[in-house]
């Protein structure tokens, strides 16, 4: 097959690749699926252009649980703010490790007190100690396309991920144009976007006890992350 030569050609090229179910990746990274969907669709970049649509960016995201999507992974300001906040937060769980496992909201502070605050340019985290942390808007300019135009492919996943075991089923497809900011900072205030911490120590081997950063993702379901777009459409 060659690359799509428009938005029908494109629309049929995804469904081919929607009935070859599982594909196993092409690359054992966390942009794996990125890469296997670009080789399954035959183009070089992630950047596509069709005659009928424009330039078009190329997003693959994995589907979890409940159709929840991680739009973001990334540590906060300053360096060592994940660290400084642990320490600050943890708690002992059932096998007496420290831990904080931590879904932060916008419109209220959680067991851990911490709460989401949305800035000018920053999303900063309100907490019991004044721990600073925040992230700079700039983290999800992965979400913003140079030509305002995203094809957003979704893959229901099994196997380890991030390991040459991993495969995709990429089940769903849409063409969003122009992140309308407003509605993504009143994403994070009306609770629909949320941030992850996954924060804690090894249970085991050399490393035990010590500290453990899985890292912190921004997560929000499928159909309100669709909704932070202008105008989105369902391809298949």
């Amino acid at each position: 097959m060659a690359p799509p030569k428009n938005l029908e050609g494109l629309v049929k090229k995804l469904n081919i690749i929607k009935d070859m179910g599982f594909v196993k990746t092409h690359r054992a990274h966390d942009t794996g699926i990125g890469k296997t969907l670009e080789d399954l669709l035959e183009i070089p970049e992630n950047n596509l252009r069709l005659p009928d649509v424009g330039e078009v960016e190329l997003k693959a995201k994995r589907l979890e649980s409940g159709s929840m999507l991680t739009i973001a992974t990334k540590s906060p300001m300053p360096k060592g703010a994940n660290r400084a906040l642990f320490e600050s937060c943890k708690y002992l769980d059932k096998e007496g490790c420290y831990n904080l496992h931590s879904t932060v909201c916008g419109s209220r502070s959680n067991s851990q007190g911490l709460k989401a605050m949305v800035l000018r340019d920053s999303v900063s985290i309100e907490n019991p100690n004044s721990v600073v942390v925040y992230w700079a808007i700039s983290v999800f300019n992965d979400l913003v396309s140079k030509s305002n135009q995203i094809l957003l492919v979704l893959a229901v996943t099994k196997g380890e991920r991030k390991t040459m075991n991993e495969c995709f089923h990429f089940t769903e497809a849409y063409l969003l144009s122009t992140l309308n900011k407003e509605k993504f900072a009143g994403a994070i205030t009306n609770d629909k976007l949320k941030i992850d911490f996954r924060i804690g120590v090894y249970r085991s081997g050399k490393y035990k006890g010590k500290y453990h950063d899985h890292g912190t993702g921004f997560r929000i379901s499928k159909r309100d992350f669709l909704e932070l777009f202008n105008s989105y459409k369902k391809l298949i």
